[in-house]
């Protein structure tokens, strides 16, 4: 027959036990998504050396790249077509658009092929396919810094006023993160099954621009226009970030909410989509 107090150290150690299980559990799973993390940032630092080591201009690229697009496209659309986005000038207009549609368009761009151009580490490596897709995204990061930084010269440079609502660009930039997370994945894992989707997703990102308010103002056309382009998530997120810069509120708060939405939507979608389709990779690969 036990004891009363062996029966009540017996107690105390199943509880504990119990309370801890689940712990230990969460703990060792957020050791495991830093590890991943720290992979996808290493992988991403590395597909930017990779992409600029041979190259003359190097990182510079970064910056051209851009100011390029937003020198010729200031010269089509404010030259010949006279588009006006008063009171900001059109080449700052552009340039901030161009800033964030680039790194969503690139990163989805990059993303689309970054488990089927990986075949031979993934041969030699065993880690979680979505870090791939989750670094393609991150090294875009890394060149949409070089690109916010010519944004902010050219606002300094034509003394376009900027509101304190400016710092309020980086949750909607983090919306737009998980946003392009979301789709990286649902893009990345459909081209290993699909090929096609490479050949298909730079027509489906031309068209998704031109539905984007980043070449014209979404002031002046009719209200039938607007509530379309802002219902598309990243026209929501494109004018959110022209409002907290330039204007200094939200001139369609709710739409926000509605990118929000869709962000979290995506990206739960992209991770599902994903981890249905990877284990069929390594028979299609």
């Amino acid at each position: 027959m036990s004891s009363p107090m062996y029966s009540a150290s017996a107690r105390h150690t199943s509880i504990t036990q119990a309370v801890q299980g689940p712990l230990a559990r969460a703990n060792q799973r957020w050791r495991s998504i830093a590890v991943w993390l720290e992979l996808a940032r290493n992988l991403a630092v590395r597909d930017v050396e990779t992409r600029y080591k041979h190259s003359f201009l190097g990182l510079y690229w970064a910056v051209i790249n851009p100011l390029l697009t937003a020198v010729i496209f200031t010269f089509v659309f404010q030259v010949i077509f006279h588009a006006s986005s008063k009171p900001i000038p059109y080449v700052v207009f552009l340039l901030c658009n161009l800033t964030f549609w680039n790194f969503f368009a690139n990163s989805v761009s990059s993303a689309t092929g970054s488990i089927t151009g990986s075949a031979a580490l993934l041969a030699k490596l065993y880690f979680p396919r979505v870090v791939l897709p989750t670094a393609s995204v991150f090294a875009r990061l890394i060149d949409f810094t070089f690109s916010a930084i010519v944004l902010v010269v050219f606002i300094l440079i034509y003394h376009v006023p900027v509101h304190w609502t400016a710092i309020w660009v980086v949750p909607v930039l983090l919306l737009q993160i998980l946003f392009t997370l979301g789709i990286a994945y649902l893009v990345s894992g459909m081209n290993v099954l699909l090929r096609d989707v490479a050949q298909l997703i730079g027509l489906v990102l031309m068209i998704w621009m031109y539905l984007s308010p980043v070449m014209y103002p979404l002031t002046g056309q009719p209200n039938a226009i607007q509530i379309v382009l802002l219902m598309n998530p990243m026209g929501a997120l494109l004018q959110a970030c022209q409002d907290l810069l330039f204007v200094g509120h939200l001139t369609h708060p709710i739409v926000l909410w509605v990118a929000g939405t869709w962000s979290l939507f995506v990206l739960l979608g992209g991770i599902a989509v994903f981890k249905r389709i990877e284990p069929s990779f390594a028979e299609v690969m």
